[in-house]
């Protein structure tokens, strides 16, 4: 079994064309947008007159595409790939702050976000991906996540396709604010197709409730968790675990004044 420290995978930049064409991803979806990152952005806006959005691990920017036009939105996009923002993703986001960054050590201001968006972000370092929205968010401010989950029957042909191209399957431990959890590792490095093999590892949760665990560690309050479906270059029947988590106004760790 391999720990989290053993593991420091690094996710090779894709051109535009090739990650649509191959990467299971709903970040181009009108559906996805409009039912987990248009409703947050909306409540958002009752009480802040500029919303600013952080599209962590961003790569090409298809999310921020939804909200590019908006002007009550201010948008933040980080990755860790600057050969990406620089050429893909400033070209069709001018107006967007793009930053280029590890989430081990952000660069994004603290409670200084009031809506987070990850797709297909938390398979390289979950429990640093949270952090990192956890501590962008304002007190207040919401995130949409999605997850796979290994032991979900609708991502098994997922699975299957890579494994019947060389990549393996392995247990991680991650180790987390003291908890354990055993995540599921798919290595791409071995793979037949050299294209996947810039995906490097990626890491699978075996359940929601690790999940819900991981994120209630990091402080998080966890608001709604849905699910949704759609069809990608290896999978038809794809099924992700979407969360939205909350930032409690009052840190779960913030000193309590005992009543005189």
């Amino acid at each position: 079994m391999e720990n989290n420290d053993a593991i420091n995978p690094f996710y090779r930049a894709f051109s535009e064309s090739s990650y649509v064409d191959r990467i299971n991803s709903p970040s181009r979806s009108d559906t996805y947008f409009h039912k987990f990152h248009r409703p947050l952005i909306e409540e958002a806006k009752k009480t802040a007159g500029t919303v600013k959005v952080l599209d962590l691990a961003c790569g090409h920017g298809h999310e921020m595409d939804f909200l590019s036009t908006d002007p009550s939105v201010q948008l933040y996009g980080m990755d860790i790939s600057t050969e990406t923002l620089r050429s893909s993703t400033r070209k069709r986001l001018g107006g967007a702050h793009l930053i280029a960054g590890d989430t081990g050590h952000s660069p994004i201001a603290d409670n200084s976000m009031d809506v987070g968006i990850a797709v297909n972000a938390v398979v390289y370092k979950p429990d640093q991906m949270l952090k990192t929205l956890f501590s962008a968010l304002k007190p207040g401010g919401r995130c949409s996540v999605n997850f796979r989950v290994f032991s979900n029957k609708h991502n098994e042909r997922f699975y299957d396709y890579y494994l019947e191209r060389g990549c393996t399957l392995t247990d991680q431990e991650l180790l987390a604010g003291g908890k354990t959890f055993i995540l599921k590792v798919l290595d791409y490095r071995n793979c037949t197709e050299e294209v996947y093999r810039n995906l490097d590892r990626q890491v699978y949760f075996q359940s929601t409730a690790d999940i819900e665990r991981l994120a209630r560690t990091i402080g998080f309050e966890v608001d709604r968790h849905q699910y949704f479906h759609f069809a990608s270059p290896v999978n038809q029947d794809n099924e992700v675990d979407v969360y939205w988590f909350k930032k409690p106004w009052i840190p779960p760790d913030y000193p309590k004044t005992e009543p005189r």
